[in-house]
């Protein structure tokens, strides 16, 4: 893809006050940083979002480093070629609930009858070609997926991404792109709005092959009935794909509603469920976090 067209994609769902600008130096990106990073934590909303131009392959793997080369920030990337669209994370209470998000469904693997082998790989880029990839705030490997030849582990099956409300189209389009670039072999992809009253989860995954185009609202609520939907178990081409929210669910102090979250087991190990294994389902004793 061209840096127009890569410039233009990342552009797609984000919301306005989204900064642009060519690459200089190191400690420029950082201040850049540093005043976003201020705003938000001022309002808990509004841009977190940089994109940057002119970028050279040794800056892009510098940025990719899971070994944060801005002290004291913290910020997600995703990268095509000479163009790369920053996410500033905002703030401690953001990666808190990706964490608590992460520990709840860990605990449900754990008390599982034999759990299968799987790993947590946290913010670690992904490449689907030697010239784009991103990383989320978590996502998740089954032991099927742990190498490849091409890297040191194969596309996860399970995706978060955390952001603000206004973040919220921008973050849907993230989804996409995961389904997008790896033929589907990222199953779902959990979406965490963090805001003052609590967090909103959305859960995307890829609808079966063979349904109307677009998809209608009654293909959405079929597809919502099944229990669990279970996202197709094989690899799609983005062209046939179709995403679609499986679930929305809202936590507050409060209430939660549109829960439990439920995470089909073959869909994040790639394998049925053996005696004693299940899918992972959290209900309110599992939204203890919160924003």
């Amino acid at each position: 893809m061209s840096s127009y067209n890569s410039v233009l994609s990342f552009q797609e769902g984000l919301p306005d006050g989204f900064m642009m600008r060519p690459f200089s130096e190191s400690d420029v990106l950082q201040n850049t940083v540093e005043q976003l990073l201020r705003k938000l934590q001022e309002s808990r909303d509004g841009s977190q979002w940089i994109i940057l131009v002119a970028l050279t392959s040794a800056t892009v793997e510098r940025l990719a480093d899971t070994e944060n080369p801005m002290e004291g920030l913290t910020y997600r990337v995703q990268w095509d070629g000479s163009a790369a669209l920053i996410k500033v994370v905002a703030g401690h209470t953001h990666l808190m609930v990706t964490d608590e998000l992460t520990r709840a469904i860990e605990h449900r693997i754990s008390v599982m009858h034999n759990p299968p082998i799987h790993k947590w790989n946290g913010h670690a880029a992904y490449r689907p070609t030697t010239t784009n990839g991103k990383q989320a705030d978590q996502s998740f490997l089954p032991l099927s997926r742990w190498s490849t030849t091409s890297q040191a582990w194969g596309f996860p099956t399970l995706v978060v991404e955390t952001g603000v409300p206004q973040s919220l189209l921008r973050l849907r389009a993230n989804a996409k792109w995961w389904f997008a670039n790896t033929n589907g072999e990222v199953r779902i992809v959990l979406i965490v709005i963090v805001s003052r009253a609590g967090f909103r989860i959305e859960k995307w995954q890829l609808a079966p092959p063979g349904l109307a185009r677009p998809l209608s609202e009654g293909d959405i609520h079929a597809l919502r009935q099944q229990n669990p939907p279970i996202p197709p178990l094989f690899e799609q081409p983005a062209a046939v794909q179709q995403a679609y929210a499986a679930q929305e669910i809202e936590v507050t102090e409060e209430r939660i509603v549109g829960g439990p979250l439920v995470i089909p087991f073959v869909a994040l190990f790639g394998q049925f469920p053996n005696p004693g294994q299940q899918d992972i389902v959290l209900g309110a004793e599992g939204f203890r976090f919160r924003g």
